[in-house]
């Protein structure tokens, strides 16, 4: 299972899809959402919203 690039912790399969859909759709390495949100300066659970969105509009991603 991959890992986030800054802190090391395992990415589950929604934080490497948000990470896809929002940054970069190939990307190899991904941040988790802890270290996505503080990168990025906003709170995880505008993070886990935006995953639920993307989720029920039926993004592949996910």
């Amino acid at each position: 299972m991959p890992e986030c690039k800054k802190c090391g912790r395992k990415l589950k399969h929604d934080e490497i899809g948000l990470y896809r859909r929002l940054v970069d759709r190939g990307a190899d390495s991904c941040l988790c959402i802890t270290c996505f949100a503080r990168y990025y300066g906003v709170s995880e659970e505008i993070l886990k919203d935006k995953i639920q969105f993307f989720k029920d509009a039926g993004c592949s991603l996910f």
